[in-house]
């Protein structure tokens, strides 16, 4: 029997071992250059460890796009299981060259229909939208049919991250905008988000992550009333879970039927926020999309 869509996702969607079995997840490596040497999130037991590493380390850490050839593996390999059609889904462009070389690829590849689609984010906040992909086939929805619920899920999400030291991002070039907003000033916490073209740009800051829990949770509270379905949060933290458990509750205790998740900020994404970092991330819940 032919299989449905296969799904694709590169490993900065942070899907756990366990769910890329549930759902049948491919996963393309994406490597950590460190010390001169390839490296992948997996050579660390935790992020602790690596935060320790990158912090004491002479030459900082960089990323780099996943290899041709690992892509082709994971192609190989759909292909190989009897999928006909996939869907390769990838970090967003605004921060890496990964969606175009995908996109080149995917164009010259063979025996498997492949159309790449832009998460426009990183981290679990993309790898839901695998999920909700990976379900859908598993319902028999056709691929257009699962684009247009996953194209739902992404574009009524809400990405902030504070970040405890700037120079990490502008260090690897992932800052695109608002640098003017947080040049030359001390002991602040920007407060960044995603753009319409993916890129992370600075719209905000505050002297204390008080202030800027405070900034995020008013934020929350307006476009809180736009949304038709039931709310998923996510709070992300790089080795720093004391403060999110912190806000989770202050949120718990304004809104108790809100759904909360913690996702980890590890090696690979880590390298360019730093250490201490916090993401505040609120969208439909995938799982209410599944089921209508």
């Amino acid at each position: 029997m032919t299989k449905n869509i296969a799904v694709i996702a590169d490993s900065s969607f942070a899907i756990s071992k366990e769910d890329q079995q549930k759902y049948n997840i491919y996963i393309i490596p994406t490597p950590i250059i460190f010390n001169e040497k390839i490296k992948y999130d997996s050579d660390w037991s935790s992020p602790a460890k690596f935060y320790k590493e990158m912090n004491s380390a002479k030459n900082l850490p960089t990323t780099s796009m996943a290899s041709p050839a690992d892509v082709i593996r994971a192609f190989d390999q759909a292909k190989a299981d009897g999928y006909q059609q996939a869907i390769l889904m990838t970090l967003a462009s605004g921060i890496s060259g990964f969606y175009n070389l995908a996109v080149n690829m995917a164009n010259d590849y063979e025996g498997l229909d492949i159309l790449v689609w832009d998460s426009k984010y990183t981290l679990m906040v993309s790898g839901v939208q695998a999920l909700l992909a990976a379900e859908l086939s598993a319902q028999g929805l056709t691929r257009d049919q699962i684009i247009e619920k996953v194209r739902q899920l992404r574009d009524r999400t809400h990405v902030f991250i504070v970040v405890d030291d700037i120079s990490h991002l502008k260090r690897t070039g992932r800052l695109a905008g608002g640098t003017a907003l947080v040049a030359g000033l001390l002991n602040i916490k920007p407060i960044l988000t995603f753009n319409d073209e993916s890129k992370i740009v600075a719209i905000g800051k505050e002297r204390q992550m008080k202030r800027a829990w405070a900034w995020l949770l008013k934020q929350f509270s307006t476009d809180l009333a736009a949304f038709d379905r039931p709310v998923r949060v996510q709070f992300a933290d790089a080795n720093n879970r004391e403060l999110t458990e912190k806000w989770q509750a202050d949120l718990h205790s304004k809104y108790p039927n809100i759904l909360t998740d913690f996702i980890r900020i590890g090696p690979l994404i880590g390298v360019h926020t730093g250490e201490k970092a916090v993401g505040f991330v609120y969208m439909p819940d995938w799982k209410d999309i599944a089921r209508n």
